[in-house]
């Protein structure tokens, strides 16, 4: 699925929530990186369009190896590092 909406509204839906817990769960609700359990964000690893369309996939259809949970700190760090911003939910 692709979309139109910003991402920022597309973190608040039901359908991310769902993916989000999912992520949490599979991760023991650490960061991955640091290994906090506080402030925990679910991070995708690359962005992926719609080679037609040229929109963006929404999270939720993201495959989960390419997602993985950081703690506010290590997603903002990756985030600044890769020049991506990041979107507080």
């Amino acid at each position: 699925m692709i979309y139109e909406t910003t991402y920022r509204e597309l973190l608040l839906t039901a359908e991310w929530k769902k993916k989000r817990k999912e992520i949490l769960h599979r991760d023991k609700g650490c960061c991955r990186n640091c290994g906090s359990d506080r402030h925990l964000q679910v991070h995708h690893r690359q962005y992926n369009v719609d080679a037609k369309s040229g929109l963006r996939i929404v999270p939720w259809d993201y495959p989960n190896r390419l997602l993985i949970t950081l703690c506010d700190e290590c997603h903002t760090a990756g985030h600044q590092l890769y020049f991506i911003p990041s979107f507080k939910h």
